[in-house]
């Protein structure tokens, strides 16, 4: 008895060996462009993830409204990844939705199985932790542009690829810091929330994201709306926290100002007031003529980048993403399932008593990630997918507590053998796929000659075309 114990115990901490040794084995040190470094390492952890979520004795109720809805989409992207002209990119990009949603529910077990005390003060120490860092960057990369005097965007955000994988960040993680203040269990923790909340805030203003000035005021709205009263505390907290942040705002862009000799209001900075659309309608209407071509079933995941003729992989709108690339079937039942998640949720809020402040941050924070979806890329970044797993992981278990359960080990080892090998044999897939897409990343990036290739319209790997024979042809003639 006490061996098979032990032997639990260590199951875990060796299957993650085994899986981090056979990465870097097998495929070596991360790639040297940063993009793909985000995504070579977002694979290894998802492994992990992976590895732990099989382990768990935890055990999630599907219930027959989801359950039945699961199994159908499954089918349906199985249909639509298969009749993909490009079936390895269809697959690729279907085995990623894959691998998160079981992150996902990975991350939900966690919670279940470590406890909610536990789980939540690693979760708020660690998006604090992030959001600082991060700002420290972006302050870093502010400073470093003053010293050539200028104000030169590419610069202060040049370590997120984009400013707007920034502003995803902080869609990800800026409504959760009122909860984070307000469950701190010092001072210390408390004032060092407000600082990080503070920064979070004064950055966002100084991006210039305009999918911020309708994704946060909608979910706000939304959250409103349905907790009404309860949430007041939670209101007035994240109130504090924006003005603190409109205030160091303000004093960055005076003494910006000062520094370099400008007005107020020149030039240089982002801006809210940008009258352009930033070629979003371009985009779209392309995606709606891409998805005219075959309306069913898609033209296969992953297909838009060679659709596009533009820099860029999506159409920075998660609709039309999936009306291109998956058809109007799996469009149709992924956002009818999306519709009954949020009915159950606005349902928990109105008529369970036991809500917490970490019930409006998490609520808050779905709605604006699904909202700024539909005007970026919001979830095919890594560090964004990253951040989903985590928040709607976190989500899952919190509004959904009553379907996890401990399974009887008894009965469960036929079952997870099961769920072992099939992990094994997706992880197996994984690394030869990885390989063989860096191998065509090394040849497309950098020809003989030493030129870089690179099209920078990030949707996998740095490059977004990487299996576009279009954008193949055209790197030849150059």
């Amino acid at each position: 008895m006490k061996l098979t114990c032990c032997f639990r115990r260590a199951f875990l901490p060796l299957l993650i060996l085994i899986w981090v040794a056979a990465f870097f084995g097998y495929l070596g040190w991360k790639p040297g462009f940063a993009y793909n470094a985000q995504r070579y390492f977002e694979i290894l952890i998802l492994g992990c993830i992976l590895c732990v979520g099989v382990t768990l004795t935890i055990r999630f109720r599907w219930g027959r409204i989801w359950g039945g809805g699961c199994v159908v989409l499954l089918l349906l992207m199985v249909l639509a990844v298969w009749q993909a002209d490009n079936r390895w990119l269809a697959f690729r990009e279907g085995a990623l939705y894959l691998a998160l949603f079981a992150g996902v529910l990975a991350v939900a077990k966690v919670r279940a199985h470590a406890g909610a005390a536990s789980f939540d003060r690693a979760a708020y120490t660690g998006l604090v932790l992030f959001s600082f860092g991060c700002s420290l960057i972006v302050l870093e990369g502010l400073l470093l542009s003053l010293s050539i005097n200028k104000l030169d965007p590419r610069i202060i955000f040049g370590a997120f690829v984009n400013v707007r994988v920034l502003a995803e960040l902080q869609f990800l993680t800026l409504l959760l810091l009122p909860a984070a203040w307000l469950q701190a269990d010092s001072i210390g923790w408390r004032r060092f929330v407000a600082l990080t909340a503070v920064l979070w805030w004064a950055l966002l203003l100084l991006t210039g994201t305009r999918a911020a000035l309708i994704a946060l005021p909608f979910s706000l709205l939304v959250l409103f709306l349905t907790a009404g009263r309860d949430a007041l505390q939670w209101f007035r907290v994240l109130g504090a926290q924006f003005i603190g942040g409109l205030c160091v705002f303000l004093v960055m862009r005076v003494g910006v100002a000062h520094f370099l000799g400008q007005p107020l209001l020149g030039e240089g900075g982002m801006s809210f007031a940008r009258a352009s659309s930033s070629g979003r309608l371009e985009l779209w209407w392309n995606a709606w003529v891409h998805f005219l071509e075959r309306p069913w079933l898609g033209n296969g995941p992953g297909s838009f980048a060679c659709f596009s003729n533009q820099l860029v992989a999506t159409p920075h709108n998660l609709f039309f993403q999936f009306l291109s690339e998956w058809g109007l079937l799996v469009t149709l039942l992924a956002f009818a399932l999306a519709l009954f998640i949020f009915i159950k949720l606005v349902q928990h809020l109105r008529f369970r008593p036991e809500c917490s402040v970490l019930h409006y941050s998490l609520f808050a924070t779905l709605i604006t990630v699904v909202t700024a979806s539909m005007m970026e890329g919001m979830i095919t970044g890594p560090l964004q997918q990253m951040l989903i797993v985590l928040v709607f992981g976190w989500a899952l278990q919190i509004f959904g507590g009553e379907r996890f359960f401990l399974q009887v080990a008894s009965g469960s080892l036929g079952y997870r053998s099961i769920r072992l090998l099939l992990l094994v044999a997706f992880l197996a897939l994984t690394l030869w796929g990885v390989k063989a897409d860096l191998a065509m990343q090394r040849e497309l990036l950098v020809s003989p000659d030493g030129k870089v290739n690179l099209s920078y319209g990030p949707r996998f790997w740095a490059d977004g075309h990487d299996y576009c024979p279009g954008w193949h042809e055209r790197y030849e003639k150059r």
